[in-house]
């Protein structure tokens, strides 16, 4: 799993696994963005990201990346 636009990703051998170790890496992340990268070409435009990892607990995370894994790709036939 990744983040798009952003250094972010994680694995698992669970679609769960994966979650969990994504919710650690944007921790991390969002962490050494203020430590930091807040400043680094490349990483100043995730503002957003490290404001919406800061202001959600991990099951608010875990929601909203099931939410993103389950959007349609734009361009796709959502029908099959």
């Amino acid at each position: 799993m990744f983040i798009p636009g952003s250094p972010i990703a994680a694995d698992g051998r669970t679609f769960d696994e994966a979650v969990t170790e994504l919710i650690g890496a944007l921790r991390e992340y969002a962490e050494d963005w203020r430590d930091r990268l807040h400043d680094t070409p490349g990483h100043r435009q995730h503002r957003g990201l490290v404001r919406l990892i800061s202001r959600s607990d991990d099951d608010r995370l875990r929601e909203w990346l099931a939410a993103e894994v389950h959007q349609p790709v734009p361009g796709s036939d959502a029908r099959g």
